[in-house]
Order: structure tokens, then C-alpha cells, then sequence
């Protein structure tokens, strides 16, 4: 692990997941007709799952589809990483229309985790793509109770960067707001946006490319609140959890920049030792010696390559690193952090 000077230019892809029944269906049947979709290529399981039939297709080829947005849509045959590479020579030899974005859908038991990890460090992938977020679907009728029975909708919803709450028309409000407060327990840093019968504007999911620090400053307005965090030797922490799953969400905030040494000595311990509890973790790092920040992100034992930035997005010069965990509170990862640093 070696911090870098940044990523090349790449095609950001965007997972969409979320439980059985959450409506990912309508929502992907709302986007691909939608015309702001023309430069996307989408990844579903099976053309049948998300009923093409009634949609405009203006040509089919080689389990592909060109919608008349422009939407190219094409069935996962084989594993992720194939469909990915066969796609990208397609574009890349003018077979089909150079699409600038990747949208893939999971099935609704899915567990992202693993999508996540090819994305951040398969090579034939990360040569020509980049991961650019997560979208979960949540239910406002059914979820509260999903997320109490299933750990997997639980953790959909703690891997995501936007949350849709589908269905809010027949939801009573109460149980919406319900729901709401417990997606920010599960979630603290996702937008959470309601929707109706999957209308939503595709701008309003894909965002429009942002550089690392644009992004990794997102993530740090929206964690959980210094306003009721306290403060223990350097770094500040929410509790916020789930009643069920064991998951939490919280900031760990430092001082005084970091030696690199003792900052790659602590995440190798946190991924070897707990790696799967990790669930998710973003942060920028003041390392000393350095002129600008460092941005880090993991997904469970995975990490994205670390990246020197040239500038800070703000004038805060803190290091801030925010947690998704399960099983494992603030003060766990504080004293692993404190330990590192003594040591080095």
C-alpha cells in the first residue's frame, strides 16, 4: 500500500442494490427510458427481471440491447469481470455507442461487498473503470422490518452513497420518518431521497464527476455530527448503531499529521485482523511531509490505492476518516489508532 499521485481518467460505475421487493425494477425501468440515460451502459442479471418489453428498443445485439434513449442494456453472462472487459472492447472497436458511465444491478439478496472489491482491485477492471458510488433501494413499507430479519439489507443500506426510499405514497409518514432514522443510524453519510413509482432524475443519482477531495469532503459534512460527539485523546466519535445488526457509524478526527508509515501499519492491522467488520471506511489524512492530503477508502479488506490530492478541499487540516462497522465501536478503532502511532 503506497500513496499515489491520483487516477487516470476511467469509466465511473455505479452499483445499484437493494433488498427483494425494494423496487430497483422501477427504478431502473423509469432510468433506462429516461433521456438523460443515453451515455450509460447497464448491467442487470436477466433482461425478463426488469421487463424491457413495454420499453422502446431501438436494436438488439449479442445480449445487448440500445434503447431509444441511447441506454445500451446487456445481461451479466459469464461473471462480472467478462461481461465488463467484452463490453469495453466492444465500445472501445466502435461496435456500440460509447457509453460513458456503468450502472450494474445485484439481485436483491446480493451482497455488494464482493462487487465492490472486483471494482477496486481487479486489474482488468480498474485499468478502464473506477468506482463511483453505490445506490440502495430502500422500502418504506416493508424495510424497517427487512432491516430488522435480513443482515443483508442491513448491510445494502451501510455500504451505500445514496439511499432511495421507494413507495412513499402508500407509507404512512410516520413510519417514513421511522425509517429515515434508521437509515442515519445505519448510514450517517448517504443522502437519503424519497421517490414514487421510481421517478426520480438520473442527475440526482449520478452525479456529475467530482474530484476525490469534492467527494471525500461530501462524505465528511454528512457523517455523524461533531455537534454531539466527544472527545477523547485526538479524536472525536458519534455512537450511532443499529439496534440489530451491530452496525455503526462514526468520524474519527486527529490533529497533527501522520507519519505514513504508522498510518499504513494501522489499516493493514484493521483489514488483517477485522477486515470483514470494516464494513466501510473514507477519510483524507494529513501525512506529514506531505503538501496535500491523502484520501483513503476500504471495503472490508479491500482499499482503493491511496491518493495524494494537491490541494485540501477546505481549510480544515485535520485527519478525518469515517467508520461503517459492525461489532466494533469508536473507542476500538481510536485505541488501535493511538497504538499505531506510539509505535511508530
Amino acid at each position: 500500500m503506497s500513496a499515489g499521485d491520483g487516477e487516470a481518467a476511467a469509466i465511473p460505475a455505479t452499483l445499484i442494490t437493494g433488498f427483494l421487493g425494494s423496487g430497483k425494477t422501477t427504478l431502473l425501468n423509469r432510468l433506462l427510458a429516461h433521456p438523460g440515460m443515453g451515455e450509460t451502459a447497464v448491467i442487470v442479471n436477466e433482461f425478463g427481471e426488469i421487463g424491457l418489453d413495454h420499453l422502446l428498443i431501438e436494436t438488439a445485439f449479442e445480449d445487448a440491447v440500445l434503447m431509444k434513449s441511447g441506454c445500451i442494456c446487456c445481461t451479466i453472462r459469464g461473471d462480472l469481470v467478462d461481461t465488463l472487459a467484452s463490453l469495453h472492447q466492444r465500445r472501445s472497436r466502435g461496435e456500440i455507442t460509447r457509453y460513458r458511465r456503468v450502472a450494474i444491478e445485484t439481485t436483491g439478496l446480493a451482497d455488494p461487498a464482493p462487487i465492490l472489491h472486483l471494482l477496486m482491485s481487479e486489474p482488468v477492471l480498474v485499468r478502464h473503470h473506477r468506482l463511483d458510488g453505490v445506490i440502495t433501494t430502500v422500502d418504506a413499507v416493508n424495510g424497517d422490518g427487512q432491516l430488522d430479519d435480513h443482515y443483508e439489507a442491513a448491510k445494502q443500506v451501510a455500504l451505500a452513497d445514496r439511499l432511495v426510499v421507494t413507495k412513499t405514497d402508500i407509507a404512512p409518514p410516520d413510519a417514513v420518518a421511522a425509517l429515515a432514522g434508521r437509515l442515519r443510524a445505519l448510514n450517517a453519510a448517504a443522502p437519503i431521497l424519497p421517490v414514487v413509482a421510481g421517478q426520480v432524475a438520473p442527475e440526482a443519482l449520478f452525479a456529475p464527476a467530482a474530484s476525490p477531495g469534492a467527494e471525500i469532503d461530501r462524505w465528511l459534512r454528512t457523517s455523524p455530527s461533531h455537534d454531539h460527539a466527544h472527545r477523547q485523546g485526538g479524536a472525536e466519535h458519534d455512537h450511532d448503531h443499529d439496534r440489530h445488526h451491530g452496525i455503526a457509524t462514526f468520524c474519527l478526527v486527529h490533529d497533527s499529521p501522520v507519519p505514513w508509515p504508522a498510518l499504513k501499519a494501522w489499516l493493514e492491522a484493521l483489514t488483517s485482523l477485522r477486515g470483514a467488520d470494516f464494513l466501510r471506511m473514507k477519510g483524507i489524512v494529513n501525512v506529514a511531509g506531505r503538501d496535500g492530503p491523502v484520501v483513503i477508502h476500504g471495503v472490508q479488506h479491500v482499499f482503493h490505492p491511496p491518493r495524494q490530492l494537491a490541494r485540501w478541499p477546505d481549510e480544515d487540516r485535520r485527519t478525518r476518516v469515517v467508520f461503517i462497522t459492525r461489532n466494533i465501536g469508536a473507542a476500538a478503532v481510536e485505541a488501535s489508532f493511538a497504538h499505531a502511532l506510539r509505535s511508530a
